[in-house]
């Protein structure tokens, strides 16, 4: 599955929530490793069990596609160190 990229830009646009996959990140939550992200500043919304839930989860935030779109650590990161907006 080829994962596509967002630029910081096009991230500014986004009013919503980010899906993050936290399975391998220190102080995760092992039961509940798929987290929902703010899109400004890298907080957890939430954090689920599955995929799916986090998907459904972060759909609620608006109809942008893009708040379903999983992020990796490095973006998770940025947004927690130079928030948006």
């Amino acid at each position: 599955m080829k994962k596509e990229t967002i630029s910081e830009e096009e991230l500014r646009k986004v009013n919503g929530a980010l899906i993050f996959n936290a399975t391998y990140i220190i102080g995760s939550d092992p039961a509940r490793p798929w987290e929902v992200i703010d899109n400004y500043n890298g907080n957890v919304l939430a954090r689920f069990s599955t995929q799916a839930e986090a998907v459904a989860n972060a759909a609620q935030y608006g109809p942008n596609p893009y708040n379903t779109m999983e992020v990796d650590w490095n973006t998770v990161q940025n947004l927690r160190n130079c928030p948006l907006g």
